[in-house]
């Protein structure tokens, strides 16, 4: 992707304008970037298949028997959405969205598999991405997925995603195979994301204690949003984000629900030596350092991250192609009340643009 320096030093994308391109008042062009869109890929799917059946992950398989039909049908509805960059395209456009930022689907981590073999379906995966992007790649950027079951392997292929697929980050799970992300295993994961200056982009995967989450979607209604409140929660208490301040981390749907509800941890900080223990500053003093997309639905709790968090730490999102998206990311956007025109085009592309070094 080309890029060049506007007088304000912003970096745009030399995309072309698909319906997503606007100018705020006195500034340049911006492009409309999606940052949450997935991608599967079933030729991995197919060889971990067997492996997923003995392990116990088959896909679809969780929930009660309605919710499973209505995950196979939405399987099927998804599959063109998923496999084909032009109907990948054609739905961008339809949704002003001028770039997208893909990442693989939530239910392709395998970090439960053995070492190699998560290491080589990973390469798959990002070698499969690579080339629906080298189709588009003014439209199209990618972020990669690292085997983390292995500190070692996981390393390495974050190096060569980057440095030979040309990503600009990676997505993972909030956790793995039982280990939070704050485990001292992953500390030198972290150390090199942040020497790289890349973008970890999290992306729940359900709920780890799903046992009481099995109707009526529960394990993505409410289980998703616990499980981003429970990942950020051990990245600040177990210090992540102390020892490594210059770490770009975004949390997917809003981030959810720990920053609407930040005060509780702040309030027990000042209460209680157990929760203040190792932290030199306020919980929500690490929080704010977190990115959050527009993935909540209403723009009053839009309207609240903005101003609690600040519009440059807002990402426009759609959680594509899922039907737990957002199919007009922009017009959420434009729902919120009180957005200067700077704040406006942050949000819709900007942001995402500074925090991918585009």
């Amino acid at each position: 992707m080309l890029f060049n320096c506007s007088n304000n030093g912003h970096r745009h994308a030399h995309a072309a304008d698909h319906g997503g391109s606007f100018t705020a008042a006195g500034g340049p062009k911006t492009h409309t970037i999606d940052i949450h869109r997935h991608r599967q890929s079933y030729p991995a799917g197919e060889l971990m298949k067997a492996d997923a059946e003995r392990a116990g992950f088959a896909a679809l398989s969780f929930g009660s028997e309605l919710t499973k039909e209505v995950n196979r049908k939405q399987h099927d509805y998804i599959k063109p959405k998923m496999e084909s960059v032009k109907t990948r395209l054609a739905n961008m456009d339809a949704m002003g969205v001028d770039i997208q930022v893909i990442s693989v689907s939530p239910y392709q981590y395998y970090y439960w598999a053995a070492p190699e073999l998560g290491r080589q379906v990973a390469q798959m995966i990002n070698d499969e991405m690579a080339e629906d992007i080298a189709q588009h790649p003014d439209r199209l950027i990618g972020l990669g997925t690292i085997p983390l079951q292995n500190t070692e392997m996981a390393i390495t292929e974050l190096e060569r995603c980057v440095n030979e697929l040309g990503f600009k980050g990676v997505e993972i799970n909030s956790q793995v195979d039982r280990d939070d992300l704050s485990a001292p295993r992953l500390e030198p994961v972290w150390a090199k994301v942040e020497e790289m200056g890349v973008a970890v982009f999290i992306h729940t995967a359900g709920f780890t204690h799903p046992d009481r989450l099995k109707e009526h979607y529960f394990l993505n209604l409410i289980g998703h949003p616990i499980e981003a409140s429970i990942v950020v929660g051990y990245l600040i208490f177990d210090g992540v984000m102390e020892r490594h301040p210059g770490l770009k981390i975004v949390v997917w749907h809003g981030g959810g629900y720990l920053p609407s509800y930040a005060g509780r941890m702040d309030h027990a900080y000042h209460a209680r030596a157990d929760v203040r223990e190792g932290l030199p500053h306020t919980p929500t003093h690490y929080l704010r350092r977190f990115y959050f997309d527009t993935v909540v639905f209403e723009p009053d709790q839009l309207e609240f991250l903005i101003q609690k968090y600040g519009a440059d730490h807002i990402l426009l999102g759609t959680d594509y192609p899922y039907d737990m998206g957002e199919e007009d990311p922009v017009g959420l956007l434009q729902k919120v009340d009180g957005l200067s025109a700077d704040e406006f085009a942050a949000v819709r592309g900007r942001n995402a643009a500074n925090l991918l070094n585009l």
